[in-house]
């Protein structure tokens, strides 16, 4: 019922376009064949598994999740972000995380 509504609200708003719907994230991967967001929003009072996330971000590292839970006060936008394999990449990094 809160997916629902979610998905009601997003594409009342107009500015924002939603290509399906899927029971669990792991239903959602064959519609990234065809289409890709600009973010999944995984919407319910479960916790996404650790173990899909990571294969989310891992395979669509530039793909934001956000996880919206109906029970909690507020979302969670989880990104991810490749760094090279030079210590100055990581370092740059990590120096823009803290400022």
């Amino acid at each position: 019922m809160f997916a629902e509504s979610l998905v009601q609200i997003l594409t009342n708003e107009g500015s924002v376009g939603v290509i399906g719907t899927a029971p669990t994230p792991e239903a959602a991967f064959p519609t990234f064949e065809t289409e890709f967001p600009d973010a999944v929003i995984v919407a319910g009072p479960t916790e996404i598994s650790q173990s899909i996330l990571g294969l989310l971000l891992t395979t669509f590292p530039d793909l934001p999740v956000i996880w919206a839970d109906p029970n909690a006060e507020h979302m969670q936008v989880i990104t991810s972000q490749r760094v090279g394999a030079n210590p100055s990449d990581l370092l740059a990094v990590l120096m823009k995380l803290t400022n």
